[in-house]
Order: structure tokens, then C-alpha cells, then sequence
């Protein structure tokens, strides 16, 4: 992370005191550095410098600690660090030498003084990048971390000078400033915990009222594995994240001390469920549980953890199993990523002698794949498995009225935006200024709506300050559109500051940030896949008669990865729910209900993004039935390509009810299909029989995890070794079950390649029969006849093995085959060549092309005429598989 080092680093002056060093860019205008460096209490003007400035900004301190030596300036932000995002503060927390992460600053130290030219007597400070690791232990007593450096020492400790202040970082991750030097150990500079500056008093409300939201320590050394909280932005759906933390959790309090009291069991591991339904509160409880846990005070060693990255950079969990600190995970929306969990789970049920870990399993339902995961885990000793916790839309509320959640998340959502307003997100078109007193339109009658998830609440709350402060949204009728309009400014600032003028089409991103929400994108590759299907979904209809410009695609990109940051490995992130399910109904309905139908046939895609989509679809639609209707004709049209992974999706993924609703819809999808006058009746044939084996699957007692999840779509390259299968599974894995598809070609072709086939087996069967009739025969001479059928045999069996089969799974057989069938004819071919006409090329050179064309238009026949059998476990392709 150089790189991102040098962006943050800073020159900080004290002219009048003589005082020089490096500071740390937190956000636009916020620069963290050591109180001896900016001598902040003494007089004298404090100045600051970026990268990107010519000349040096006047300073103010806005937070200061002698005791800690550290210090914040505050500098005008369009003048230093303009555009630069929020740094994430984090700790080390893992001694996994398997994957120890580098760590780096980048500063001023004196060595690196020049001069400006040979003759000048001027000097300037140039940079260096230091970089090392950190043992998470070393220097537990002083609670300084010792950074080990790599490379190029100076020859003498005063030269170290200047780099005093300057930001250490881990996987992009802020732990801790440049403290001072070792004078013992020439190659270890001491360096300060953020962990003690955010217990410092006042040092967290300081970076708040800075940067509109508050620190919180991530594990840096685990940040590859997890998702990290989202950047503050002023959008409808980063207020509503349940990991920015907006509105104090209400209610659950009894739910909440049951899970800290599970996490502080005596068991190494263990593995629980957190059920209930959307908007009930599930990922905003664990943030809670998480928040008290890390913040334990007295003897308790603190804890540490997040969500489970879905996308991880890489996929060594046992990482995990070398905490120094115990460890909580949340895996959202678990029921959706059970090959994930069961390669979590196999790493962390290794011995080990680290701190203990707990993983919460966030789902809507228990049903079915709970039962069968959690028998699963006993047989592997991951703890007791005992525990389901149950969140109802009555938790939320406990104590409080839908009355009192609404005042409440009103006072927060105000306090938030002005948070946001005052660090610079957002613009000055709003009228008026936000208020938590904000007239009651959306909340009227709130007090009547106990039995609603707790997100409606908020929903109306946030719509009512949104509405008061910008009069426009109040003409909307519901309040969710009020949150949309909202969000639809957001993206419309980013797209105008990267589009030319007067080019946004609302409608184009609105369509690009469902699509995005859909199918995501876990390469750079993906997202431009993304953007290019909805782009022509979008335009579905309209005559397009060129390919979009490749860069105006690369700027709608831009604008989706800038709008929606990815937090974990992924190219992008995502609109969050229910936001992202509004705009999706709201833009199926605008293309004529036929959006999500065209872009899931989209040849672009990956499987893993059909697969995604499906999945988020399938979700959705139980909310929203009417969606489901788009996703099963696009399964019913493509069914080669995409039945296998609905089937598999529905099955795994929803209740026994919700999975035989959707796959009937499914199945009816497909009968329509069938009756077209083009549709081929084996393919239709195959597509029913699999619906009815999948409708079966969903009321079948599925003991084994293997057998509930099949086969995993996306497979990564540095994952632990799965476990072995200990049960055979009572039901065939049917996503496995390759799928007969006729190559469809015109009637001319047909006939052609026909007739070509048919002559090629004519003559590699009349050659050797010319072979034996022009041999003199003796006791054996009929054994020369049995070379005829043994060719004729010899290239059926080539042509139904390679015109019936996938080559890709016959590498070597593939090579030498053929090459053996076209040189035994060639060779029974040459003994007539006394019969070979003089005037024609050589029979050794015409003899194997001719074969070789024979053979080839004989196997294209064999794949037009009877099918070739086709595997829907599509591996990822080579630029995919493993790279992040």
C-alpha cells in the first residue's frame, strides 16, 4: 500500500519554533501528527503541505494530547488532500506468519535532505517509504507496536528526524503514527496505536464532527477476509446501513445480552444463527454486539471482528484461528453462501491455540439449511451448535412505541446529515437546513404501525427530514420515493462531476445501479460485463445499430464504482436494501417488465453474476412476487444456461413453500417456451424432468451439506481443502447433470456437412477395401478384410466422442486420436499408390487434409444430427479464478 501511503502524507512546520515532520491526511483538510512535530501549544503558526500543493496551508488544532504526543490540525480541505476519502482506523490483532501483512510510512526523515542542484545551498525534504511488519505481541508492555524495518537503514539514529508523525499503515488500514526510534535496535521504530487515540477523551467526537462519522477500530490484519464499514456519504443508502450506525439500537436488549453471554462461553469455537425477516434489525444487533464487546473495559480483553467479506481477496481463514484477540463474525445472508460457510468452518475446526471465535450466521429463515449445516458442525467438533437466535419485528421496538423510534431515528438521521454537511458531502442546492423537529408528513399515524419491521420507521423518519430540507421531495407520495430522490441526487453529483454536461440520463443510471445491485462484480472485468448488459438492456428496442462507446461505458462504470465503493475485494459495491429492491421494481416496470428477462440472457455475464442475480431475484420476489415472472422466462429461454443454477439457487436458498412457488412459476415458464415453433423438444424434455426433480428436492429431508449446497460456482484457487463427504448423498446432485444441446445451423449447412460426412465414410471404407481386393490372398488375406468396418468403426467412435462430448475434459486424448485415425487411413491410402494419378499432389500430403476434413465435417454432423452433451459447471475463466 505505498502508494496510498504517499497520498496521505503531509509536511507539517512550526516556522517560529524551527519544528518539522510528517503528518497523516485522515480526510480533506484533516491532518493527524505527533504534538512535538506542530509544538501546537507553543506560538507560533502551524502550516501543512500535501503532495498535490505547491505551497504550505496554515493550520488550526482542533485536538491535542501531550501525554500521547499527538495532535489534529485542521487545514482548508480544498487546499489539502481535496477529494481524498476518510482513512479507516484499525489494530493488529493476528500472528499468522502463513500471511503476516506488510506495513508502511511513508515521511520526511533527514537522510533523505537534498539539495535542490549541485551549486545551490537550498535544500529540500524528499520522501522515503519505510516498510516492515509488526508482531502483533512486540511491544505489548509499553502498548506500542514495533515496527521491524525491511531494506536500507541510515548509518546513524538522528537521521530518523522528520519522520516523526507519519501514518503507519496495514492492508490500507490506519494503525498507528511514527513515534520514535529505538536507540537500541537500529532497525525497529516505535510506533502509537490509533486503539489508544480513539480511547482518548474527545479524540473521537474531534474526527466526527471532521468527517461525519465516528472512528471504529477494524482488525487491519484481517481486513482481506472482511467487509469493512462503508465510506460517509450523503445517500439515502448509506444512512440506512446498519453498519454506519445512524440510529441507536432500540429494543433486543435481552437478545443482546444473550448472544454476549454465548460469546463469552468457554468453548474455543462456536457457531450460532440470527433469524428473523428483512428489516428486523439482524445485521444492526450484530454491530451492537460487536461495538460493547470491543469495548470492554476493566480486565476483559477486548474483541474484535466483522462481516465476513463475500468476495475475500483470499480465502486462508486460518488466519482466523491465530487471533490474539477473540473474535466475532457476522456471514450475512448465510443461507446464500453455505459453500463459504463450510470452508470457514474447516479451517477454524483445526486445532489451534489462539483466542476463541464465535460466527453468527444471519439469515432469514432456519429452514431447511440450518438443521442439515448445524449437524454438520457437531460431526466436526465446532463447538456445541446449540444456540438459534430468533429476532421478531417486536424486538426492535422492546420498550420503545413505533411513536418514540420514529422521534429518536429523526433526531439521529438530523444529526447525521449535518455530520456530513459540515465534512463536506453533499452540495448547497437544499433550501433549508435540516431539523429534527421536521414536520410530521410520511410519520403520520406511526404510532398505529407497531407490528412493521423497524425499518419502516426509520424510513419515515428519514423521509421527513429529507422532505423538510429539501422542499421538492416532499411532493412525493410515499416515502420511499422521498429516500430514492434523495439517493438519485447523490448519484446525479457523481455522475455530472464525470460525464459531459448535460449527458445524464437519469434513467440509464438508475438501471445501472440495479444492475449493479444484481449482479455485482468481482472483477474489473465483471463490472464492465455489468455495465455493458444493462446498457443494453436499457436500450432494448431502440435500433441501436453500433456497440456504445468503449469510454462513455468506462465513465458509467466510473460513476458506479465511485457512487458505491466496494468494502471488501469486489470491483464495486452496492446500493443496499430496501432501496435497491424499490429501484428494481421501479426499473422493471419503466423497460416494460422485460429488464430483468434481457439482462440475465445478456452473453456478457458471468455464471457467477447469473448465479447472483438469480439469487438476489428469488430473495426480492417474496416480497415482491411480480418480479419472479422476468427472471423464469429468462431461465425458460436459455434453459441450457441458466436452469441448473435457478434450480440450485431456489432449493438452497428459499423455504420449502417459497421454492416450490418459484420453481411451479418456473416450470410453467418452461411449458410456454416449449409450445414455440423453434423451441427443440429434447431440450424442453430435459428442462422438465430437472424442475420436477428440484420440486422433489425441496420436500426431501436433505441430511447431508453437501448434498443441500451442490456444487460451489466459484471455486478459489487458495481455498483450504474441502472436507470429505462422510454420508453418500440420498438424492443425485442434479446442478451436475450435463445437458444435451443440437448445434443449430441453417438448412444449407446442414445438408451440406451431411453429404460431406457421409462421403468421408465412404471413403475411408472403400480404401481399405480396395486394400485387400488388390492384395494377393493367402491362408490369412481375411484378415486385410477386417480393416474396412475397423475404420469405418475407428471414425464413429471419434466422431460421437468429440462432436457429443466437451473437448476441454479430453485434453490429451483429444491429440492423439484423431491424429492415429487420420494416419491408419493415410497409410492404407498409400498402398494404392500405384493407382494415384501422376498430374495430382502427392497422396502423403493430400491424403491426411482430406481426412482430416472428413473427419472434422463427420463430427459436426454427429453434433448437429444427435447433440452434444454439455457440462453447466462452467469453471471461471483464467483472469477470474483467483485474482482480486
Amino acid at each position: 500500500m505505498p502508494g496510498g501511503t504517499v497520498l496521505r502524507t503531509v509536511e507539517v512546520s512550526n516556522s517560529q519554533k524551527g519544528s518539522y515532520g510528517t503528518g497523516c491526511l485522515i480526510a480533506p483538510g484533516l491532518v493527524l501528527t505527533a504534538y512535538h512535530v506542530a509544538l501546537s501549544g507553543e506560538d507560533g503558526a502551524v502550516t501543512v503541505r500535501n503532495m498535490a500543493s505547491a505551497a504550505f496551508s496554515e493550520a488550526a488544532v482542533v485536538w491535542e494530547c501531550p501525554e500521547l504526543d499527538a495532535v489534529l490540525l485542521k487545514a482548508d480541505r480544498a487546499s489539502v488532500g481535496a477529494g481524498m476519502s476518510v482513512v479507516r482506523w484499525g489494530e493488529l490483532v493476528c500472528d499468522y506468519p502463513g500471511r503476516r501483512p506488510a506495513c508502511s510510512m511513508t515521511g520526511f526523515p533527514k537522510a533523505m535532505r537534498r539539495r535542490v542542484s549541485a551549486r545551490s545551498e537550498r535544500y529540500v525534504d524528499d520522501l522515503k517509504t519505510v516498510e516492515g511488519v509488526i508482531p502483533p505481541h512486540t511491544g505489548s508492555r509499553s502498548k506500542l507496536y514495533a515496527l521491524k524495518v525491511d531494506g536500507a537503514v541510515p548509518a546513524e539514529v538522528k537521521n530518523w528526524q522528520g519522520l516523526s508523525g507519519a501514518g503507519v499503515f496495514c492492508e490500507g488500514v490506519l494503525v498507528g503514527f511514527a513515534h520514535l526510534v529505538d536507540r537500541q535496535w537500529d532497525r525497529c521504530i516505535m510506533v502509537l496505536p490509533v486503539a489508544r487515540l480513539l480511547a482518548a477523551d474527545g479524540f473521537t467526537r474531534a474526527v466526527a464532527a471532521h468527517t461525519g462519522m465516528t472512528p471504529r477500530l477494524q482488525p487491519a490484519d484481517l481486513r482481506p477476509l472482511l467487509d469493512n464499514p462503508p465510506d460517509p456519504a450523503l445517500s439515502s443508502s448509506h444512512l440506512l446501513d446498519p453498519r454506519a450506525q445512524v440510529v441507536d439500537l432500540t429494543g433486543m436488549s435481552e437478545l443482546t445480552r444473550r448472544i454476549e453471554q454465548w460469546c463469552k462461553t468457554t468453548d474455543r469455537i462456536d457457531v450460532a444463527a440470527v433469524t428473523g425477516l428483512g428489516g428486523t434489525g439482524k445485521s444492526r444487533l450484530f454491530t451492537e454486539v460487536l461495538h460493547r464487546l470491543t469495548s470492554a473495559s476493566g480486565n476483559q480483553r477486548p474483541w474484535n471482528g466483522g462481516f465476513l467479506a463475500e468476495n475475500p481477496t483470499h480465502t486462508d481463514y486460518r488466519m482466523l484461528t491465530a487471533a490474539g484477540y477473540p473474535l466475532l463474525l457476522a456471514v450475512d445472508l448465510a443461507e446464500t453462501r453455505l459453500p463459504q460457510i463450510r470452508d470457514l468452518t474447516t479451517a477454524l475446526a483445526d486445532a489451534h491455540d489462539g483466542a476463541p471465535v464465535r460466527v453468527l450466521l444471519l439469515a432469514r429463515r432456519d429452514d431447511p439449511w440450518w438443521p442439515t449445516l448445524r449437524r454438520h458442525l457437531r460431526t466436526r467438533n465446532l463447538g456445541p451448535v446449540t444456540e438459534t437466535f430468533t429476532l421478531t419485528s417486536d424486538d426492535a421496538l422492546g420498550d420503545h412505541s413505533p411513536e418514540d423510534i420514529y422521534v429518536e431515528a429523526k433526531t439521529a438521521f438530523a444529526r447525521r446529515i449535518r455530520l456530513l454537511q459540515q465534512a463536506g458531502h453533499g452540495d448547497d442546492t437544499w433550501p433549508d437546513s435540516v431539523v429534527a423537529d421536521a414536520p410530521r408528513s410520511y410519520g403520520a399515524g406511526i404510532e398505529h404501525a407497531r407490528r412493521q419491521p423497524v425499518i419502516y420507521h426509520h424510513i419515515a423518519a428519514l423521509a421527513d427530514v429529507l422532505a423538510h430540507a429539501n422542499p421538492e421531495f416532499a411532493l412525493k407520495d410515499h416515502p420511499m420515493e422521498v429516500l430514492l430522490a434523495n439517493e438519485e441526487e447523490y448519484v446525479r453529483r457523481i455522475a455530472e462531476a464525470r460525464l459531459p454536461e448535460a449527458t445524464v440520463d437519469a434513467k440509464l443510471i438508475h438501471t445501472l445501479v440495479t444492475a449493479q445491485f444484481l449482479a455485482g462484480a468481482h472483477t474489473a472485468r465483471d463490472g464492465r460485463a455489468a455495465v455493458r448488459a444493462a446498457f443494453d438492456a436499457h436500450h432494448r428496442g431502440y435500433g441501436i445499430t453500433a456497440p456504445p462507446d468503449a469510454r462513455q461505458l468506462a465513465a458509467l462504470d466510473d460513476i458506479l464504482t465511485a457512487a458505491y465503493p466496494a468494502t471488501d475485494g469486489a470491483h464495486w459495491g452496492a446500493i443496499g436494501a430496501p432501496l435497491a429492491d424499490a429501484w428494481l421494481t421501479e426499473v422493471e416496470t419503466d423497460n416494460g417488465d422485460e429488464f430483468i428477462e434481457t439482462f440475465l440472457q445478456h452473453e456478457d455475464l458471468a455464471t457467477e453474476q447469473r448465479h447472483q442475480t438469480l439469487s438476489t431475484i428469488a430473495r426480492t420476489a417474496q416480497d415482491k412476487p411480480e418480479l419472479a415472472a422476468g427472471a423464469q422466462r429468462a431461465v425458460a429461454a436459455a434453459p441450457e444456461r441458466l436452469l441448473p443454477l435457478a434450480a440450485q439457487t431456489v432449493t438452497a436458498e428459499l423455504s420449502t413453500d417459497d421454492a416450490h412457488q418459484w420453481l411451479t412459476g418456473l416450470e410453467h415458464a418452461v411449458a410456454d417456451r416449449a409450445a414455440h415453433p423453434d423451441a427443440d423438444p429434447d431440450t424442453y424434455q430435459w428442462a422438465s424432468s430437472l424442475i420436477s426433480d428440484a420440486k422433489e428436492r425441496t420436500t426431501a429431508d436433505r441430511e447431508d451439506l453437501e448434498d443441500l449446497i451442490g456444487a460451489s460456482l466459484t471455486p478459489q484457487t487458495d481455498a483450504p481443502e474441502q472436507p470429505d463427504s462422510d454420508a453418500s448423498s440420498a438424492h443425485p446432485d442434479w446442478s451436475a447433470y450435463p445437458v444435451l444441446v443440437k448445434l443449430r445451423v441453417g438448412r444449407l449447412t446442414r445438408i451440406v456437412v451431411t453429404v460431406f460426412a457421409v462421403a468421408h465414410l465412404a471413403l475411408v471404407t472403400a480404401i481399405p477395401s480396395a486394400v485387400a481386393v488388390s492384395t494377393s490372398s493367402k491362408d490369412d488375406g481375411w484378415v486385410k478384410w477386417m480393416f474396412a468396418p475397423l475404420s469405418l468403426f475407428i471414425h464413429l467412435t471419434v466422431a460421437s466422442t468429440f462432436g457429443g462430448r466437451q473437448l476441454g475434459k479430453l485434453a490429451s486424448f483429444s491429440w492423439i486420436v484423431p491424429l492415429y485415425t487420420i494416419g491408419l487411413t493415410t497409410l492404407s491410402g498409400l498402398m494404392l499408390g500405384h493407382r494415384w494419378p501422376p498430374d495430382w499432389p502427392p497422396p502423403w500430403l493430400a491424403l491426411p487434409a482430406l481426412f482430416a476434413a472428413g473427419l472434422i465435417a463427420l463430427t459436426y454432423a454427429w453434433r448437429i444430427w444427435f447433440g452434444q452433451l454439455q457440462d453447466t459447471r462452467r469453471p471461471a475463466s483464467p483472469d477470474r479464478a483467483g485474482t482480486h
